[in-house]
């Protein structure tokens, strides 16, 4: 009696589903699937668009035409990768006279990016921002700080050098390598910023929650 009774149930099963899956070349399939189509379209759009308004600023030495030559090849390969990214002298004229403090300018930019790249440099306007950002621990978290190879084998047995304030160190040997490294960095950092944010947004965390504070906030309270 019971098998009579699967048996039954399993065929109306059957039946149901071939009454409701039509076939595949019917006009009704090829509407479910490029419904479901359009759909994933539409994620990757939008998943683009928040890494394309995910940005990056570049610091570095840049008092020589050489060394801003070297920040424009990177600011330019960045784009060119679909990721924004600008050097800090296109936000404000630092040299204007009673203008906005260095410090001002730095934290303003800093809090508007969501990735710093900072590479490690010598003339005092450059000292002069790594020694901010290295008390600045919120910043961190959004940091990738590149040295020579060649230097930081020469300070890296010794933990109190100044490069230990920065979680992110990347050596890099010339311009080529640096500027290759930079790309793949900061394409790995700013997928992987996208991906928390859109998982924050969808379960109602983050930036999508009205009591958000980020860290910068936390840390004062």
């Amino acid at each position: 009696m019971k098998d009579s009774l699967d048996s039954d149930y399993f065929k109306k099963i059957k039946q149901r589903l071939e009454n409701k899956i039509p076939d595949w070349n019917s006009p009704e399939y090829k509407k479910t699937r490029n419904k479901i189509i359009d759909g994933l379209k539409k994620d990757e759009d939008d998943f683009r668009n928040l890494r394309l308004n995910l940005k990056t600023l570049i610091l570095g030495d840049w008092n020589t035409e050489s060394k801003k030559k070297r920040l424009y090849n990177i600011r330019n390969t960045l784009i060119s990768n679909e990721l924004y990214a600008e050097t800090i002298n296109h936000y404000y004229n630092i040299y204007k006279i009673g203008g906005l403090t260095q410090i001002h300018i730095l934290e303003k930019c800093c809090r508007k990016h969501q990735l710093v790249i900072l590479i490690d440099g010598t003339r005092p306007a450059t000292l002069k921002e790594q020694d901010y950002l290295a008390e600045k621990y919120y910043h961190h978290i959004k940091i990738i700080f590149f040295i020579s190879q060649a230097k930081f084998n020469k300070f890296k047995n010794n933990p109190s050098e100044y490069f230990k304030d920065f979680p992110t160190i990347i050596t890099y040997n010339g311009d080529k390598d640096l500027v290759d490294k930079i790309l793949t960095f900061s394409k790995l950092r700013i997928y992987r910023l996208a991906c928390i944010i859109q998982k924050q947004m969808s379960s109602g965390k983050g930036l999508s929650n009205p009591n958000y504070k980020n860290i910068e906030k936390r840390s004062k309270t």
